[in-house]
Parts: structure tokens; C-alpha cells; sequence
């Protein structure tokens, strides 16, 4: 309270001041009695004496200066005071203070890409800061609809304190899944909360919730800016079957024969840095990359969201180069991702990019420029529809790829599912090359004889 702003010289003569009041008002209404007997402390004036004089026996200006700046500092320590404004207990803890810290602990805990976070979370329940109130309260939980996330106000009936503290009423597992379960304090805390709630009503996302123009961490082959949390591991599997679907029945329309294979496994040492070691079975390509987060669409003003992924690949089949560990086995690229989200549900990105050495067996060639191009459609909640196309500007040198004939710009689409931190893609494509020296330089295939190959890839969040 404003109270204990007053200052002390005014504190030290209030008792004396509202004596003097009440004995001026006293006399003047012919109250009688022993200042005793009215409960005032013995030494008071009593009945009939006078105040001090030298002053005439009234009360001084500067008195009543004193008299009225301590009744307007209590009135206003009164009104201004959080325990009176909220109609709480001084000691409570603020509603908007408890909101903050549960915000924090979901944050640290469980908004996380795979469980609680990114563009499709697991059972729909997000739990970043900016989404976890309207995710939560008052919203029907999916594993049991007759039971509320959060009921505000009654945390015995809240289907969050159940799953937090593991109850035997759940379906499915104690929550959070990885890592350690939640600390008696830091349910208690969500039990707050949820008790302060009382009378609360739902209440929309805040603008502030990060937006994905990509699902995926590639549009196909094409890097996007998606990230993942700081800790988490990335998990890619790739591959395309080499024989085309124009191949027939014989080939079973591709499915048949020989396959091209990329694995790659990457860790985030921070939100907006990502690291990641891959290899191809396409001329033993060992793929070391990393990709950094400029800025988010909608982050601080930004327009667009950002990022660079650089790549180091090292080709290690010989004969494909005659020494491994010269210098014509190294390559190095650089590729700029431009990305945004246009409506909701639909994304788009430019991709430029340039690699050094791009055909290990030509010696002394330019280095190859491309423009990348891609866009992904969201049509129907965690389904969408992925394109890629990925002209060369300059640099062009003949090559091949798996045994493929490299003379066209590569291109390819996928429709791909996203479930919590699995996306899935099943893909078309005119290029088998999964590395970037070998997608970058092109496909074997040409549109316009309408003849393609089938793929897949899958993305996987970890979190252990």
C-alpha cells in the first residue's frame, strides 16, 4: 500500500493530530467527559483545559496541512492497493503472476516440436506461451471429452492435473512423456492456477504464435527455416526408387529394383541453430550441414522468415573420384531460405544457392548457381500438398547421378502428413539425387515426357 510511502514526520504527529480534531470538535459540540473515558490515553487534556496556547488554542496551518496529507495518503494507499483492487489477500498470489510462471514452466517442459508445439501438436493441445490458455481452458480434453483440460477453478476436475499427476482415470501416459516428471512444486503450481481460474473464460490465441509456412524441414529437397528446440534431435530418412513409374508392370511402376538412401541425424544446440551428419548410398556421400535461423515471420517485425544452411559433402566411392582424400572428393554450398506464410495454410519460399565443385570428376568447372522455388498447400488439417522447383541459373556441367543421365532442372511434389513430430512425405520427382551437390545439379527425368519416380521422406523430432 501507498501507506508505507508517508513520510515519518507525518506518521510521528498523526496520533497528536486527530486528538487535537476530535478535542476542537468536542468542545465546540459540548461533548463532556475525561479524555480517559472517551479512550483517549491518559495525559490527554481533559474536560475543560485548553490546548496549548501560542497559537491561540487553534490548530496551526501547519497542522492542518500535516492532519490533511496524512488523510489523503491513507485514502489513496486504500484504493490503489492490489489486495483491495483484486479483493484478494495481500499474500496471494496474483492471478496474472501465476498465468506468467505456468507459462514458463509449459515452455521449459512440454512446448516442445513432437509434443506440444509446432505446426500439428500432439492431440492438438499446444502449450507455448503464447497458445497454451486458449489450448487449455475451459476446451474438452481429446483422450476423455466428458472431462475439461483445464475447469477453471476445480483442478480436481481438470484432466491436466490428472495427466501431470498421473492419475489412473488418464488415457495414455504421465505427462510430460520424456524427460523427468514434474516436481511437487511445479504441479502445485499449475493447481494455483487452475484455482485462480474461477469465474474465467476462454480467450483466443494471441497473434503472437509462431507461424510455419513449412511443415516439413525440407520443402523435398530444398532446405526450409523450420527449426527445433534447443536439445532436440532431427531425424531424416529419405529415398527414392531408381526405376520410374513409366518403367510398368515389370518394374512394378517403380517399386522394384534399386533404391537411393539418405540418412541424416542432426541436434539443435540452440533454437536457431541446427547441426546434422548425413550420408547417400548415391556415390558414398557423406553430408556434413548446418542451418541458421536469422528471423521469424511475424518475430520482431520480420517480414519473411530466414535462415542459411551451409553444406559440406565429401564423395567417397571410388572409382566415381580416384582419390577420396583429394580435393576433388570435397564440394561446398550455401543456400539462403526466404519463407513465408501467405494465408494461413498456404506457404511459400525462394531458395538461392551456389555450390563449388559440383561434378567431382570435372576438373577446374564454374561453380554452380541455382534458384529454388517451393510451396506448400495446407488443405485439410495435418494434410497438404508440397512442390519444389529448383532451375539452375548458371554453372551447368553434364553429369550423372546413380547411373542417371543429369539434363534437366530437378522438380518433384509430395503429399505429406504431419502428426505431432512426424512428418511424412510420399513423393514424385524427376531427380535421385538426395545430397545438395546432387539435387542442385539436377534430374534425369523430363516433364514433358510425364515420367517420374516415387519417394519418401520422413521426419522425426527426438527428445530424450
Amino acid at each position: 500500500m501507498l501507506i508505507g510511502y508517508i513520510p515519518g514526520d507525518i506518521l510521528e504527529r498523526s496520533d497528536s493530530m486527530i486528538f487535537q480534531l476530535h478535542h476542537c470538535c468536542s468542545r465546540e459540540s459540548g461533548i463532556t467527559g475525561h479524555a480517559r473515558e472517551s479512550g483517549y490515553p491518559q495525559g490527554s487534556p481533559a474536560r475543560g483545559s485548553r490546548l496549548p496556547r501560542g497559537d491561540g488554542g487553534r490548530l496551526g496551518r501547519d497542522d492542518l496541512w500535516t492532519a490533511f496529507a496524512l488523510a489523503a495518503a491513507l485514502v489513496i494507499g486504500i484504493v490503489l492497493s492490489p489486495s483491495a483492487a483484486n479483493g484478494q489477500d495481500a499474500g496471494a498470489p496474483a492471478a496474472a503472476d501465476l498465468e506468467s510462471r505456468v507459462a514458463e514452466l509449459f515452455e521449459q517442459t512440454c512446448a516442445r516440436a513432437g509434443c506440444h508445439a509446432g505446426p500439428v501438436a500432439q492431440m492438438d493441445l499446444f502449450l507455448t506461451s503464447s497458445q497454451f490458455y486458449a489450448s487449455t481452458v475451459d476446451v474438452p480434453s481429446t483422450e476423455r471429452p466428458d472431462l475439461k483440460r483445464v475447469d477453471p477453478g476445480n483442478p480436481d476436475k481438470s484432466y491436466l492435473m490428472m495427466k501431470v499427476n498421473g492419475s489412473t482415470d488418464i488415457v495414455g501416459l504421465q505427462m510430460p512423456m520424456t524427460g523427468e516428471t514434474l516436481s511437487e512444486e511445479e504441479i502445485q503450481l499449475i493447481q494455483d492456477w487452475i484455482v485462480s481460474l474461477e469465474g474465467a473464460e476462454a480467450r483466443p490465441t494471441q497473434e503472437t504464435a509462431e507461424i510455419f509456412p513449412f511443415d516439413g524441414w525440407k520443402a523435398i529437397n530444398l532446405p526450409t527455416s523450420r527449426m527445433v528446440d534447443e536439445g532436440s534431435w532431427l531425424f531424416l530418412i529419405s529415398h527414392r526408387f531408381n526405376p520410374t513409374i513409366g518403367d510398368g508392370y515389370e518394374a512394378f511402376y517403380g517399386l522394384d529394383g534399386s533404391g537411393i538412401i539418405f540418412l541424416s541425424m542432426g541436434y539443435a544446440f540452440s533454437d536457431e541453430f541446427l547441426v546434422s551428419l548425413a550420408r547417400s548410398n548415391s556415390a558414398d556421400n557423406v553430408e556434413l550441414w548446418s542451418r541458421y535461423r536469422l528471423g521469424r515471420q511475424g518475430r520482431d517485425g520480420w517480414p519473411v522468415s530466414l535462415a542459411l544452411q551451409g553444406a559440406v559433402n565429401w564423395v567417397t566411392e571410388e572409382p566415381t573420384v580416384e582419390d577420396r582424400y583429394s580435393g576433388e572428393a570435397f564440394k561446398f554450398s550455401l543456400q539462403a531460405t526466404a519463407s513465408r506464410q501467405l494465408t494461413e495454410g498456404l506457404g511459400v519460399a525462394v531458395v538461392p544457392g551456389i555450390i563449388t565443385n559440383p561434378v567431382e570428376s570435372t576438373e577446374g568447372e564454374d561453380a554452380l548457381v541455382t534458384l529454388g522455388l517451393a510451396g506448400q498447400w495446407n488443405f485439410h488439417r495435418n494434410l497438404s500438398l508440397v512442390a519444389e522447383w529448383v532451375p539452375i541459373v548458371t554453372g551447368y556441367s553434364r553429369s550423372a547421378t546413380f547411373g542417371n543421365d543429369i539434363r534437366f532442372d530437378s522438380w518433384g511434389g509430395a503429399f505429406q502428413i504431419t502428426t505431432g513430430g512426424h512428418v511424412f512425405q510420399i513423393v514424385l520427382s524427376n531427380s535421385v539425387g538426395l545430397t545438395a551437390d546432387q539435387y542442385m545439379r539436377g534430374g534425369d527425368l523430363d516433364i514433358q515426357d510425364v515420367d517420374v519416380r516415387l519417394g519418401f521422406n520422413i521426419f522425426r523430432v527426438i527428445n530424450f
